[in-house]
């Protein structure tokens, strides 16, 4: 991948809703960013926003394991062929 969209030092390893290309610092960071300021548009009190972007933050990037592994658990499933066998990939991968 490309460098960093936003800092412009670091590896791009993912990106943007955009598509614009980010290092995990910077996707984190403007997560964190996302989520202090949607509390703020929505009335709430600025220590609740700092809150809600450093727990964003934390929860950055979480799924993105689980959603390469369920990616290749599909793959598997598709590369199967027969019904029995199927069902044994669906059940015990």
């Amino acid at each position: 991948m490309a460098t960093c969209a936003q800092c412009e030092k670091a590896r791009a390893t993912t990106e943007s809703p955009t598509g614009r290309p980010l290092c995990e610092a910077c996707r984190t960071q403007m997560t964190q960013l996302g989520a202090a300021g949607s509390a703020m548009v929505a009335g709430e009190s600025i220590a609740t926003a700092v809150g809600t972007g450093i727990a964003a933050g934390g929860w950055a990037g979480a799924t993105e394991g689980e959603a390469k592994a369920s990616a290749a658990r599909r793959a598997k499933l598709d590369a199967t062929e027969g019904f029995w066998r199927r069902l044994w990939v669906r059940i015990w991968g």
